[in-house]
């Protein structure tokens, strides 16, 4: 779970968007936009090269590999930042050391507690909660450090340190009999018949959530310069906005295997419509606090929809299972790397100019995509019923 803080890190310096952008003139805002994002595309390339590497070494020492590439590459802006390249390779190494860990987290507590699913989902949510806590620590660390230099907040990822630290010597070292005595008796496990449809489950759901996570992505990316424009807040404002998406998240977290008993199914367009209205009334704000309480909201909305999505593909058969994990954080990741260019894209479909303009177009999507959701989620439940009346 202390790993898990790290994970969700990579976004914390949206803040940083305007000072740096300010800083390197001959750097288009896009570019710039990409040193938050561009660590989710190297997150694919760490799952997939964790996959290789933890055969070799074993999950610990692949944890610990991942936690030193977050540490090094995350404080090096601070020590060297004059070169925008530099800055760039560096925020690509920090998204290659999470992606070596990233995974083996959910594969860990879907191993453990793989023959209880309301365990696995309460599992999955407090892994999600933590996420959050280090959204919310770590961007209120930022918006201090903001104040000193843009520079000076990257020295929050110092945290990797004692983490790395404590998993060194607190953490006992694979046991290869207990993997390989576990993972014979997953690949024994019959293929169920209906593999086929859910792959093309698993395939909407990654499309689904490739959609959503650009535009959250995107809020998180806009929200200081939509403030600023309004001029109802600033950089340290927009800095803990984000902090309270991660309050958000941490509170869905702990509370998502509750609200996956009660919701079912119909959690997912819930959660896209409570996060398309809320993105909404941030752009008719005119009130910081009620911008920073949608914000929370947000980020509440968004982790609803994670935690479900991991939980639901954990249920099929380990082959499928693995898979399904992987379509999630390719979604996500890839979703999070092109968010800046859905910004671009928006404004050459509808020429809107203004952030106001950007984020009110991104809330309607939303809420389109929501309706869409409550419609599909009620067919399904009429066709469970009636096939269990038959």
């Amino acid at each position: 779970m202390s790993v898990a803080v790290l994970i969700s890190s990579g976004p914390i310096i949206a803040a940083n968007i305007p000072a740096i952008a300010k800083d390197f003139p001959a750097i288009s805002l896009t570019q710039v936009g990409l040193l938050t994002t561009i660590p989710s595309l190297f997150v694919i390339f760490g799952v997939l090269i964790g996959n290789r590497l933890e055969l070799r070494i074993g999950k610990k020492r692949t944890i610990l590999t991942g936690l030193g590439f977050v540490f090094i590459a995350g404080i090096f802006p601070a020590l060297k930042h004059d070169i925008f390249s530099l800055l760039f390779v560096s925020r690509c190494l920090f998204g290659l050391g999470i992606g070596l860990f990233n995974r083996l987290i959910i594969q860990m507590i879907s191993d453990i507690y793989q023959t209880n699913p309301g365990k696995q989902a309460s599992l999955i949510g407090l892994e999600s909660a933590f996420e959050g806590l280090g959204g919310i620590c770590l961007t209120l660390f930022v918006g201090q450090l903001l104040k000193i230099n843009w520079y000076t907040s990257f020295y929050v990822y110092a945290l990797a340190l004692p983490v790395f630290v404590a998993f060194l010597f607190f953490v006992p070292a694979d046991k290869r009999e207990l993997e390989k005595g576990g993972t014979e008796q997953l690949t024994t496990t019959s293929d169920h018949p209906s593999n086929k449809r859910s792959l093309r489950v698993m395939i909407g759901f990654g499309i689904l959530l490739f959609v959503i996570v650009t535009l959250f992505i995107n809020y998180n990316i806009q929200i200081t310069p939509l403030i600023m424009e309004k001029n109802i807040g600033n950089a340290t404002n927009g800095s803990n906005m984000i902090a309270f998406i991660g309050l958000g998240a941490f509170i869905a977290g702990f509370s998502f295997g509750k609200l996956y008993k009660y919701l079912g199914n119909y959690i997912v367009p819930l959660a896209i419509l409570l996060l398309g209205g809320s993105m909404f009334v941030t752009t008719i704000s005119q009130s910081v606090y009620l911008t920073t309480l949608c914000s929370m909201v947000i980020g509440f909305s968004f982790r609803c929809i994670m935690p479900y999505l991991l939980h639901t593909f954990t249920q099929q058969i380990a082959k499928m299972a693995k898979l399904g994990t992987t379509i999630v954080l390719v979604a996500y990741n890839l979703g999070a790397t092109l968010s800046p260019y859905e910004g671009t894209l928006i404004r050459q479909l509808s020429h809107v100019h203004s952030m106001q303009s950007l984020v009110s177009t991104n809330a309607i999507i939303l809420l389109l995509i929501a309706i869409t959701g409550f419609g599909v989620a009620y067919v399904n439940q009429k066709k469970e019923f009636d096939f269990k009346l038959t």
